[in-house]
């Protein structure tokens, strides 16, 4: 994985902090600490999931948005993974929750504790450009384009009762 050098000074882990996805505690001392950048704001902050779980994300998010498309039975779901195409970024809105919501459009950089180095955000198989669009116009094939399948629910639907 590319590492990239900074001037920023990195943080440590707050008393008490642990992961939200293992319950494990984050500490200076398992150099288990991580933090993100969004883009465009380039603002850092501390990642609420331990080392092994962001490695797991990197390792696993594109491919298993990939199988999902390919493997979902529901149009509605379906509909909602190619909305905004296969991802290329690490990201969980919890854990990796975007610095300005507004304006930041992705995670973009990753520090870790263990190493004191910075590195890509990218996802492992991830791909960019004419190839991304290439396999976002694959799997949309998916969709079933004779219309809505009983029990498919849209967000309009949902949305209309509040």
């Amino acid at each position: 994985m590319e590492a990239f050098s900074t001037d920023y000074q990195h943080g440590k882990p707050t008393e008490g902090m642990c992961c939200l996805c293992t319950m494990e505690d984050i500490t200076e001392e398992d150099q288990n600490y991580v933090e993100f950048q969004s883009y465009p704001s380039m603002k850092w902050q501390p990642a609420q999931f331990e080392l092994c779980v962001v490695q797991q994300l990197i390792d696993t998010q594109f491919q298993q948005y990939v199988d999902r498309v390919k493997k979902t039975d529901c149009q509605a779901e379906l509909r909602r993974l190619l909305a905004s195409g296969p991802p290329i970024y690490v990201s969980d809105k919890v854990a990796l929750p975007l610095a300005e919501e507004e304006t930041d459009t992705h995670v973009c950089k990753l520090w870790f504790a263990m190493d004191g180095q910075e590195r890509s955000a990218k996802l492992k198989g991830a791909v960019e450009g004419e190839e991304r669009e290439k396999l976002w116009k694959e799997l949309k094939e998916f969709i079933i384009v004779e219309g809505k399948e009983e029990g498919d629910e849209d967000d309009e639907k949902k949305g209309s009762g509040n």
